[in-house]
């Protein structure tokens, strides 16, 4: 058993536990696996959606709505959102705000959009997230996490935008 996995037991009915089965089979992954993916969704969205009023869309309804949407009301809403959201992660889910903290509550965050690759490297930490929606929305993330590195004076640096992802460094400030 790997040493940073834990047994658990517990119950569930039939009819739960059979479309459990079903799934699994037709994603080509163990029941456990799927438990694990079922799980880590709970702590890295379901349980913060009613206290932060998360609404989940589409990425055809987000493709609609950016694509309406001209350059300057983009940047003014992410301006207006961008410092918020991981900070009100980092106060809901831990002891205290640093840095460390905040680059889980980004990956948390970002991952309601896609998939998200973070890496550390020394003091900077990377983040790409893949997320397939437009170039808008694009722009959208990469201003909303600009506001957050503003509003926190981290040094940032965008490596990467395209319709489809960003690629973006934060880096930890030497009092970290």
């Amino acid at each position: 058993m790997n040493r940073n996995s834990r047994n658990i037991s517990s119950r569930v009915d039939s009819e739960t536990y059979n479309s459990l089965v079903m799934d699994a089979e037709s994603r080509g992954i163990s029941i456990n696996a799927l438990i694990n993916r079922i799980i880590k969704r709970h702590l890295m969205w379901d349980r913060f959606v009613e206290e932060m009023e998360l609404v989940p869309l589409t990425k055809r309804s987000l493709k609609k709505i950016f694509r309406a949407m001209d350059d300057a009301t983009i940047k003014k809403i992410a301006r207006e959102v961008g410092g918020t959201v991981p900070q009100e992660l980092i106060y809901l889910s831990y002891d205290k705000f640093d840095f460390v903290n905040l680059m889980k509550a980004i990956e948390i965050s970002d991952s309601r959009f896609g998939k998200v690759e973070c890496m550390v490297n020394d003091s900077t930490y990377r983040v790409s997230l893949i997320h397939n929606v437009c170039e808008n929305f694009s722009d959208f993330l990469t201003e909303t996490h600009q506001a957050l590195a503003d509003s926190l004076s981290l040094k940032f640096r965008v490596e990467h935008v395209d319709n489809n992802m960003i690629c973006i460094e934060f880096e930890k400030p030497s009092d970290s």
